[in-house]
Parts: structure tokens; C-alpha cells; sequence
């Protein structure tokens, strides 16, 4: 219960501009990395639905620069394309040495491919982890450190970092993480994204947003929290009960990206419209395209399959679209597909949370 006289945080809108270096978000909404999904094209759906910022697959600083280094660097790199409205781009770097890291930043500078450069510090893959890069880097704060130093010298693009609780929940391994987002900040870092989850928990258990809140009170720059954001309700009662900067949206936006949207709409009104059937089709329709215009053909189908278990999800029909989808190989049997089990009679149910 809120003390007498002092506003009840729960009552309070939580969306809210927030600065990260030289950039100003209207809203604290971000559509999160994440490896084979943020392409253009569902970065594009969820910036029309209210996502503020939105950002690339993670990308190795090597990938960016080719095989040849800066001198050969390779533009058309992996993740790097984009457009006039997919911006402000944060991009997403998975580094383990400083210097191609500090090239990588400085020519995505040059080339105005980013607006902002993410560093992960998160990744629990065990191949990721294997490589020394990604959550293999809160058990080394010292290379983590010059990592980011090395970032913030490049350019004056602003650097934030994505991390984890630690590499385990032990309160050694819960103290050192916080230690090297501290120094992190201290050396420039712009911002923190807090997956509220342990490396070896992988994506597994629920998120600690107690830890988040904690982070959020103690460290000197804006902390955004992940993990667990299914829903506009869960949205709003983590950025709420933390008190956080922003929320960083990754799983609960695949298929969903209208999410954004209704998130939006809650805090504003109280309430939100669910997703139609039409929007979830045309929905469904726009990813593919854009993929399409990116990839060509062949390769949205490829990926749309995997793309479209997620739109299925809380839909009457759900196993019949997902069955459908693996065997299309065309862009008019995508559309048949879309089409005829993404109709008024598999009208999906609303999703129901609590604050």
C-alpha cells in the first residue's frame, strides 16, 4: 500500500520518454536482439505498433567487417540492412576482442549504419559460451570492461550493454555481475539491459525483477529489464513494481507485435483492443513480404515457417496453420495458407494478465 500522501506507483502511467546518450525515445518500449528473428521486417511491424527502438541481430564485430578487416568490410553483412523508417537502429555486437570490436564500431559510424551499438554480454548458447563471447564474459570483468571502453572510444555512437544476473544465481556470481555493470557505466556505457535470468538458467525458470529493481536503484544510467514480457500486463507490472527505465521486449514479440501496441494502450486507457483476425493476417502477410524484399522468395518461405508458429500461438486452428505452413514453398501458397486458416472462425482469444 502506497504511503498517505504519496503517489500509488501502481497508478502511475509507466510509459515514458527516456535518453540514451544523444538519443531521446518517446516511449520506454524496445524490441529486444534476438538471433534469426529482429530481422528488418518484424523490426519494421513492431516500430509501426510503438516500439521505440529496435535492434538487429547479434552480430559478431568479425561479421561486420568481412574477412578482410575494416579495409574489406562487408556492407552488406548479415542483419545490417535497413531503411529510413527502421530507425533509431541499435545494433547488436557479440565481441571478444577489443580491437575488431572498436573497428566494427567505428565503421558502423562511418556508414551511419547504427544509431546506437548493443554489446552482449548475455548469450547463453553453449556454442556462444564455447567461443568465449556472450554470458562466457561475466566470469571475466576485466576483459569485459576494456570491451567496453574500447567500444566507447571508437565513436560517438552510444554504447550500452545486454547482460545477464550472472553466470549462476550464487550470490559470488549475482555480485559480480552487478560489479561489471558498474564499471561498465562508469567507462561510458549509456545503458544496461538486465535479462533477469542466469547464464546457466539459459531461458529457462521465471526472470528475478527484484534483481532488476535492485540493479535499477544502484547503478548511474537507465536499466531496462527482460524476461517474462508476454503480455501488455506483465509489461507494465515490471516497470512498475522495479521502478526501471524500460522494458525490453524480446520472446512475447515474436508473433506478437502488436503487443506494443496494446501495452501502450493500457497504460494510457486502462485497457486494450485484442488482436483481430484480420490484423493477426495481415500481420502474417506484411512479415512475409518483407522478408521477401529482403531475402527473396525461397528464404521468407524458410523462414516464415518458423515465423508463423508464433503467430499461431493462442489461436483456434493453431496446429493446423503450423502444419499447413511446413509444406508451402511459394509465395501464393503462403498466402492460401494465411488465408484460409487465418479466418473469422479461428478467432483468437484474449490474452488475460494481472497487475
Amino acid at each position: 500500500m502506497a504511503e498517505k500522501g504519496r503517489p500509488n506507483p501502481l497508478d502511475e502511467n509507466p510509459i515514458r520518454p527516456v535518453r540514451l546518450g544523444p538519443l531521446d525515445l518517446p516511449a520506454n518500449l524496445v524490441l529486444a536482439p534476438m538471433h534469426r528473428h529482429t530481422h528488418r521486417a518484424l523490426r519494421l511491424l513492431c516500430r509501426r505498433a510503438g516500439a521505440a527502438l529496435a535492434h538487429t541481430e547479434m552480430l559478431t564485430p568479425e561479421e561486420v567487417l568481412g574477412a578482410g578487416g575494416a579495409k574489406a568490410a562487408n556492407p552488406g553483412a548479415p542483419g545490417l540492412a535497413s531503411s529510413p523508417r527502421d530507425r533509431p537502429l541499435g545494433v547488436q555486437l557479440l565481441p571478444r576482442e577489443s580491437e575488431p570490436l572498436a573497428e566494427a564500431v567505428a565503421l558502423l559510424a562511418e556508414r551511419g549504419q547504427a544509431d546506437l551499438v548493443d554489446l552482449n554480454f548475455a548469450c547463453p548458447s553453449r556454442r556462444v559460451v564455447a567461443s568465449g563471447r556472450g554470458g562466457a564474459m561475466l566470469r571475466r570483468p576485466d576483459p569485459a570492461v576494456r570491451l567496453v571502453e574500447a567500444a566507447v572510444r571508437a565513436s560517438a555512437l552510444p554504447v550500452t550493454i545486454k547482460m545477464r544476473l550472472g553466470w549462476t544465481d550464487s550470490e559470488e556470481d549475482l555480485a559480480l555481475a552487478l560489479d561489471i555493470a558498474r564499471r561498465a557505466v562508469e567507462a561510458g556505457a549509456a545503458a544496461v539491459t538486465l535479462h533477469a535470468r542466469s547464464v546457466v538458467q539459459g531461458y529457462h525458470g521465471r526472470a528475478d525483477w527484484m534483481t532488476i529493481a535492485r540493479w535499477a536503484r544502484d547503478l548511474e544510467a537507465p536499466v531496462f529489464g527482460s524476461g517474462d514480457l508476454r503480455s501488455p500486463e506483465a509489461i507494465l507490472a515490471m516497470l512498475r513494481q522495479t521502478r526501471c527505465a524500460g522494458a525490453s521486449l524480446a520472446r512475447g514479440a515474436l508473433g506478437a507485435p502488436w503487443i506494443f501496441r496494446q501495452a501502450l494502450d493500457l497504460a494510457a486507457h486502462g485497457a486494450y483492443e485484442p488482436v483481430t483476425t484480420d490484423e493477426r493476417r495481415e500481420t502474417i502477410l506484411s512479415h512475409f513480404a518483407g522478408l521477401a524484399e529482403q531475402y527473396g522468395e525461397r528464404a521468407a518461405v524458410r523462414l516464415m515457417r518458423q515465423e508463423g508458429q508464433y503467430y499461431a500461438r493462442g489461436m483456434k486452428g493453431a496446429r493446423a496453420l503450423r502444419a499447413a505452413l511446413q509444406s508451402v514453398g511459394t509465395t501464393a501458397e503462403f498466402r492460401h495458407a494465411v488465408v484460409r486458416y487465418v479466418a473469422e472462425k479461428a478467432t483468437p482469444h484474449r490474452q488475460e494478465g494481472g497487475l
